[in-house]
């Protein structure tokens, strides 16, 4: 999966959690960072932040979906992540900060239909 945050304590966070869980994690740092991941890979989800440099979780969310990509996004952030899941149609929103528990039981109910491959 892909995790885009430019919070490096808690994108750490996260990556170590994922990967000691089983799943295969890209990070980047900001929109422009996680649309080249996303040219140069195949992801089965992204873990999505709203605020960030050079380009925001939401113009990322849009030009993913204008270059065809059709995977699952968790959007996650402290400002208003529900409401962006609406405003975007995002499968997923948790806002920060969580607990992450939640978060692998979110990321899990997203991966279910492809559980085979965790990445």
């Amino acid at each position: 999966m892909l995790v885009v945050d430019d919070d490096a304590a808690l994108l750490r966070m996260i990556r170590l959690t994922l990967v000691s869980d089983g799943f295969e994690v890209t990070e980047a740092t900001d929109g422009i960072g996680g649309l080249e991941a996303l040219e140069a890979q195949t992801f089965d989800l992204l873990v999505l932040d709203l605020q960030m440099p050079r380009m925001d979780g939401r113009e990322m969310y849009r030009e993913l979906r204008a270059r065809g990509h059709d995977l699952p996004v968790m959007i996650l952030s402290a400002y208003r992540a529900e409401s962006a899941r609406t405003e975007l149609g995002a499968q997923a929103a948790l806002s920060k900060p969580f607990d992450i528990d939640v978060l692998i039981t979110q990321i899990e109910a997203l991966l279910a239909p492809d559980a085979a491959g965790k990445d």
